[in-house]
């Protein structure tokens, strides 16, 4: 397994295909694009050329940020490289600051996969200190 790590995006059908394999929602090509091109930052996993999965982070440009598009395609689940994905992105995410600064990184998990994120020091919601995060999709 030839696996690199590229701060780069997959191109928009590889995107679609891996959010397809990992049973994401389906987006449009107009949405999924959005996506890719006003992310603040994307790792993007490839085998001998092949996109097997990704990580994509909003922000703000500021202290909010948001990871979100964490997938590895089912054959490539269990090696360690959601982990590695995430541990990037958190080394990119610290570099962004300066000594003394601080920034907030939110996640949604899906069901089940809490006790992943909470290697890396994620905290479930509500807690002692902050309430429930919520959601709502809207369509037209």
């Amino acid at each position: 397994m030839a696996l690199e790590y590229i701060d780069e995006a997959p191109t928009l059908e590889e995107y679609k295909e891996m959010r397809r394999q990992v049973n994401f929602m389906l987006l449009s090509d107009r949405i999924a694009a959005n996506a890719l091109n006003n992310a603040f930052h994307i790792t993007c996993v490839r085998d001998n050329g092949r996109a097997v999965g990704m990580i994509r982070v909003l922000s703000d440009g500021s202290y909010a940020n948001f990871i979100t598009d964490v997938m590895v395609i089912p054959e490539y689940q269990h090696r360690g490289i959601g982990t590695e994905m995430l541990r990037r992105t958190m080394d990119f995410m610290r570099s962004t600051l300066e000594e003394g600064e601080t920034i907030v990184l939110y996640l949604m998990s899906a069901s089940g996969k809490e006790p992943f994120y909470k290697k890396f020091g994620f905290r479930e919601r509500p807690n002692e200190v902050w309430g429930a995060g919520m959601s709502q999709w809207l369509t037209k």
